[in-house]
């Protein structure tokens, strides 16, 4: 084994411009399937990064103008909301149900206030179970705690773009803003998030309770959010939700327009199966660069067997085997296949190394849609596996050719 090997190397030493521009194919499809699956992977885990806010196996639900009136139950052009003992009840009706968190955008807030700045955001009031629905990380400070809650206290968590416009450079935590001409403190900041977190970013939040108290409003929201333990079936559970709600609130269970029900598992499931079809697409591309690579090797390969001709004929009358022959035909494909593979694939690491570069100085300071290029270890051992299958293929072919050579003809040949 170890004189084919020499023989092979010395074979492609003889002719390194030939076998670097036949392994420039093999490299270069490498290089593309790599740099591919890798900014896929990235891409894939950016868009995925819109539903980091999100607990992934999530329900939201949100009250609207019901369209189909029902006997003795709500009008028509009535707007939908829910309260505390809805709440109560569908955590008693479903057992699919962890916890559940109501959410109220208070009307008439704006504009907020500190000292000479003002701004015109969202304040919405949230029960404590609220971060368990919805995802909020905070940069500075702390996020509303129980006693918050049981204290009535007039505290509110910003986003960072309400620091942005009030605070401008200077530290909101512990400073106070006016809400609808009322003083609350700023206990938190939000960490600044995704392009698709952005709203996020220009709320206010502050404890349900104090929001009812403060302001005197009636104790109903027209959101909330449900966490569901992880084997829901989410397709059902949101059939039976729309039902039950109907049946509760007075509105007729084919009335689309009442409710909207933001699906948060749906739309990663969604979302994945895209990517998925999209890296199917991906290798496909890429194994068609290796392809063209391989075409070139067998081409190649078919040269060699014609030069070496008569050198095949001689090594058969001396007693070699057509399973020697096409052995070491094949071998010397596979080897520069996977040689020249090997460093399409350094390449590719490093072509991932320059796109994540670019991603970087391009998002500086900006929410971020593309994640970082990478790379699992099972897509390499794949792609090697790939190498090692384009190789033999295409070696095969040419090799044997190369068996069916009979001696007398080339010995003739030589004579």
């Amino acid at each position: 084994m170890r004189e084919i090997i020499k023989e092979i190397i010395a074979s492609i030493q003889q002719h390194k411009a030939r076998s670097i521009l036949t392994g420039f194919g093999i490299a270069w499809g490498m290089f593309i399937l790599i740099v591919l699956l890798g900014a896929g992977n990235g891409f894939r885990n950016g868009m995925l990064i819109m539903f980091s806010g999100y607990a992934s196996n999530s329900i939201w639900v949100t009250g609207q103008q019901v369209s189909q009136a029902k006997a003795g139950g709500v009008q028509s052009g009535s707007r939908v909301h829910f309260n505390e003992s809805v709440a109560d009840k569908l955590q008693k009706r479903f057992p699919q149900i962890k916890s559940i968190s109501s959410e109220i955008s208070m009307e008439n807030a704006n504009p907020v206030g500190y000292k000479g700045y003002t701004g015109y955001f969202d304040v919405k009031g949230i029960d404590s179970k609220y971060n368990t629905v919805k995802l909020l990380e905070i940069e500075e400070g702390r996020f509303l705690n129980e006693l918050d809650y049981k204290e009535l206290r007039r505290v509110a968590v910003i986003g960072d773009r309400v620091k942005e416009t009030l605070f401008k450079n200077e530290n909101p935590v512990g400073k106070h803003i006016s809400i609808a001409g009322v003083f609350f403190q700023v206990v938190g900041v939000l960490k600044a998030g995704t392009l698709f977190s952005m709203m996020e970013q220009s709320n206010i939040y502050i404890p349900v309770v104090s929001l009812y108290h403060t302001f005197n409003l009636a104790k109903e929201f027209p959101t909330f959010g449900a966490l569901l333990h992880e084997k829901t079936d989410v397709e059902t559970f949101e059939t039976e939700l729309r039902n039950f709600l109907a049946q509760e609130i007075g509105f007729d269970k084919n009335d689309r327009r009442a409710l909207f029900i933001n699906n948060i598992q749906l739309q990663v499931a969604a979302f994945n199966s895209l990517f998925n079809g999209i890296d199917i697409f991906l290798w496909v591309l890429g194994i068609c660069f290796l392809l063209s690579g391989m075409i070139g090797i067998t081409n190649i390969m078919l040269v060699v067997v014609k030069e070496r001709t008569t050198e095949i004929g001689i090594r058969k009358a001396l007693g070699a085997t057509p399973e020697s022959i096409i052995f070491l035909i094949v071998s010397e494909a596979l080897i520069i296949t996977v040689l020249f593979g090997l460093i399409g694939l350094l390449s590719g690491y490093m072509g991932m190394g320059v796109y994540n570069w670019v991603v970087s100085a391009l998002q500086t300071g900006q929410p971020e849609i593309f994640a970082q290029a990478s790379l699992k270890g099972y897509i390499v051992v794949s792609a090697f596996m790939l190498l090692i299958i384009s190789g033999v293929v295409a070696g095969l072919f040419p090799a044997q050719k190369a068996a069916k050579i009979m001696p007398v003809e080339t010995l003739n040949k030589a004579i």
